[in-house]
């Protein structure tokens, strides 16, 4: 794995949960970097960003889970809410690192099988936020 790669890994690993993006939501973007390529301070400038959405929203998941005066099936509606609300910035950084692999992966002759490893594994990342904002397990950014 590269340097570009361990970074965007990195990145992934260090939001220690996430959602999962639908696949047609990445086209976009995959498009953009051919006419303007991603570089790693720009993928650290997102993560930077992206950091202090993510950490309101485990702010206000917290909030949630403290309410004594909630249900659980309520406090889970509110932070599903809450993640819903947030939903096109986490889509949008997830989109960007997967755009990010896909340009490094075409740089660096990677076939697509492993590129699409890769991105399922950043995925994979993403796809346990709801779980983790619910039960209190999500420990935010690293780093």
């Amino acid at each position: 794995m590269s340097r570009k790669f361990a970074l965007a890994a990195a990145v992934a690993a260090g939001l220690t949960v996430g959602v999962a993006l639908p696949a047609a939501a990445a086209a976009p973007a995959v498009i953009a970097v051919a006419q303007d390529p991603i570089t790693e301070a720009d993928v650290e400038a997102r993560a930077t960003e992206f950091e202090v959405v993510i950490e309101a929203l485990a702010e206000e998941a917290a909030s949630i889970r403290a309410d004594a005066a909630l249900s659980d099936e309520q406090k889970s509606a509110r932070i599903d809410a809450a993640i819903a609300a947030k939903q096109p910035e986490i889509d949008a950084f997830l989109n960007y690192l997967e755009a990010f692999i896909r340009q490094e992966a075409g740089s660096e002759g990677m076939d697509a099988a492993q590129t699409d490893m890769v991105v399922d594994m950043i995925r994979s990342q993403f796809a346990q936020l709801p779980a983790a904002l619910k039960s209190g397990e999500f420990t935010g950014m690293g780093g």
